[in-house]
C-alpha cells in the first residue's frame, strides 16, 4: 500500500521539488507516451511529437521549484501541449502565408530563379540589420516575427509591459526600413513595400 502512495503524481510533484531524479524519471513514463501519442495526433510528424515531448518535460524540470502538487499534473501537462501546438500551428501559419505572398508577388515579375536569390537575400539583409539591433529589441522583435508570439504572451515571457514591447518593435520597423530604403537594387523596393505591410 505504501507503494502506491509513493506512486501518486503529488508525491511525486513534491519529491520532484526537492530535486528527485527518479522522481521526474517515474513522471517522464508515466506521461511521456500519452504525450507524444497526443501531440503526434495534431503535429502528423515523429520527430516534431518527440521534440514537444522534450520540451515540455525539459520546462517541466526547469520549473519544477513552483509545480503546484495539489493540481493536477495531468491536466498541466495537457494544457501546455495543447498551447505549444497552438503556437507551432499559429508561427506555421504565419510563415506559409507570408512565404505564399511573397512567392504569388515575385513571380510576377521574376523567374523562380531569380525569386529565390532575391528572396535569399532579403533574409540576409534583414537579419543582418536585426542582428544590429539592441539586445531586448531584438529578442522581442525574434519572438514576435519569428517565433510568432503575441505582445501579451512576449510581455508574460519577459515580463514587461505591452507599451514598451510595441515601442521595440516600432523602433525595430522604422531601422529595418531606413536599412532597405537606401539599398540601390531595384527589386528590393518591391521588398520594402511589403515590408511596410507585413512586418
Amino acid at each position: 500500500m505504501e507503494n502506491k502512495l509513493i506512486e501518486t503524481d503529488f508525491d511525486l510533484l513534491e519529491r520532484l521539488k526537492k530535486d528527485d531524479n527518479k522522481a521526474f524519471e517515474i513522471l517522464y513514463f508515466k506521461y511521456g507516451s500519452k504525450l507524444y501519442y497526443f501531440a503526434y495526433k495534431y503535429l502528423k510528424t515523429k520527430e516534431d511529437a518527440e521534440g514537444l515531448v522534450q520540451d515540455i518535460f525539459a520546462k517541466i524540470w526547469e520549473i519544477r521549484k513552483k509545480l503546484n502538487s495539489q493540481q493536477s499534473f495531468s491536466s498541466f501537462l495537457f494544457t501546455i501541449a495543447k498551447n505549444s501546438i497552438f503556437n507551432k500551428h499559429r508561427k506555421k501559419l504565419n510563415e506559409n502565408a507570408y512565404r505564399e505572398h511573397l512567392k504569388i508577388y515575385f513571380d510576377e515579375i521574376y523567374d523562380k530563379t531569380e525569386n529565390d536569390i532575391i528572396l535569399s537575400d532579403m533574409k540576409k539583409r534583414i537579419d543582418k540589420c536585426v542582428a544590429k539591433f539592441p539586445t531586448k529589441r531584438k529578442e522581442i522583435f525574434v519572438l514576435s516575427r519569428e517565433d510568432g508570439l503575441s505582445y501579451k504572451e512576449i510581455s508574460e515571457k519577459l515580463n514587461i509591459s505591452e507599451k514598451t514591447i510595441e515601442s521595440h518593435i516600432r523602433l525595430a520597423l522604422k531601422e529595418l526600413r531606413a536599412a532597405l530604403s537606401n539599398e540601390i537594387l531595384f527589386p528590393l523596393l518591391f521588398c520594402i513595400s511589403l515590408l511596410n505591410e507585413y512586418l
